[in-house]
């Protein structure tokens, strides 16, 4: 049973978030298109993975090309909004005729659905957009501060005209962040997917989370931009990338979304010590918390509940099912079988009953330079993305350390024991990463 003041702490969060996003709606600059609709929507590409396996850098691959249409982001917090999070065993796998209300879930949808870039700076009507984008992302990263249109619209005409960097998000939207915390002084930046110059100190008092309230998006959170936003005809001609780690474990409730869409899935896999790794990390770091577990586990997580309060409450990225008897055991386990977790859901769940089309692909053959460009080139081919006509740009997407080859290697005695478990080791045989291979691992 959950406790009241669980209860209490998301359902508050969820209504003065919704108090905020009704508020810009009211707005005819803040509403998405009235003629449009996830109904509208022709063709869906969804990138499924396991977390930390590559999945945020391929979706902002494809999503800056000039003929994709997509969410900054995961659209995990749209679930959370929609109280589509946790199922009955309380894991991030949903039953498939779950309820939820459709109509509200595609406006939320379509008010975060846009394509390319536009300078938000550059006429009132830009930054008065601009202001509505920050405005619903801030209503789901920081839900009880109920930051008004009004306030924000405020920091954004002060920014516009300080700011010198008004083209680039980053650098924009962290100018914006500091005039909102004249009112907002909660608001932290070292929560934000920003590079370091333009987020503050984090604490070193332990593991912390950004605010009391639910976690509708999670940190660290999406840096907001100005985009073109989406209507029927844009539905219509291009197609749309979604990712979102718990997909994996959702790929029945993809078709009730977007249901006139032709669903094409990229399956992209990851060897386990790599992604083990990276979970490890992440778990360590200061976000990727999902939900407040303590209702049913105190967490004794060896690696990980000794970091504070938080990380003895927290559970961290998705949630597998099962996750009942990992509550108390090594960090390094508990990584393992998330990853085995979601790829396993992918093989089991995958068929023509959740996909049309369906495209395996090894995150090493993106990263190794000898084969990215013949690997890009089918990923296009196979999403209806016409090809680049640039090389491709390799951004760094929600990293807790400076990317590298085979970083995983220097926790190589604690990661590789965890992939040997049974259960990992039969998904990672499945999906060709072989034990007596890993020196060929990235």
């Amino acid at each position: 049973m959950v406790p009241v003041f669980e209860v209490t702490a998301r359902e508050r969060s969820i209504a003065a978030a919704r108090h905020t996003l009704d508020e810009v709606h009211s707005t005819a600059v803040g509403r998405p298109a009235s003629d449009a609709d996830l109904s509208h929507v022709s063709s869906v590409v969804a990138i499924v993975a396991s977390s930390r396996g590559g999945s945020s850098l391929l979706h902002q691959i494809l999503s800056d090309q000039p003929d994709v249409l997509s969410i900054a982001g995961e659209h995990t917090a749209l679930y959370k909004l929609n109280r589509l999070d946790r199922g009955r065993d309380g894991s991030d796998a949903l039953e498939p005729d779950v309820e939820f209300d459709w109509t509200a879930f595609s406006r939320d949808f379509m008010s975060l659905l846009g394509s390319g870039r536009v300078c938000p700076t550059a006429t009132v009507g830009d930054r008065l957009r601009y202001t509505a984008v920050v405005t619903r992302r801030l209503a789901l990263q920081w839900p009880l501060e109920e930051i008004a249109f009004a306030t924000v619209r405020e920091a954004v005409d002060r920014t516009a005209e300080t700011c010198a960097r008004p083209d680039e998000p980053d650098a924009l939207f962290a100018d914006v962040l500091r005039h909102l915390r004249a009112t907002h002084p909660r608001i932290d930046p070292s929560f934000y997917d920003l590079p370091p110059a333009f987020r503050s100190t984090a604490s070193d008092a332990g593991l912390h989370l950004p605010h009391d309230g639910y976690c509708i998006e999670e940190p660290p959170f999406v840096v907001p931009q100005a985009r073109t936003a989406a209507d029927r005809g844009a539905l219509r001609r291009r197609p749309v990338v979604i990712k979102s780690s718990v997909d994996a474990y959702r790929l029945p409730i993809l078709r009730r979304l977007m249901p006139n869409a032709r669903i094409r899935v990229i399956h992209l896999t990851r060897n386990p010590a790599a992604s083990v790794n990276g979970l490890y990390d992440g778990w360590r770091d200061r976000g990727f918390f999902s939900y407040d577990v303590s209702d049913q586990h105190t967490l004794s997580i060896d690696g990980y509940s000794e970091l504070g309060e938080a990380a003895r409450r927290w559970w961290n990225f998705d949630i597998p099912p099962g996750w009942e008897k990992l509550v108390d055991q090594p960090l390094e386990w508990v990584c393992a079988n998330q990853w085995a977790g979601a790829h396993r859901s992918v093989l089991d769940t995958l068929g023509p009953d959740t996909a049309d089309d369906v495209l395996r692909v090894p995150f090493e053959q993106i990263l190794d330079p000898a084969t990215r460009e013949r690997t890009l080139r089918s990923v296009f081919a196979f999403a209806g993305i016409p090809q680049p006509t640039r090389p491709v740009s390799f951004p760094v997407v929600m990293a807790t350390a400076r990317p590298r080859p085979a970083r995983w290697r220097q926790r190589a005695d604690l990661v590789l024991p965890a992939v040997d478990r049974p259960g990992v080791r039969d998904v990672a045989d499945e999906l060709g990463y072989r034990k007596g291979e890993e020196d060929q691992w990235v």
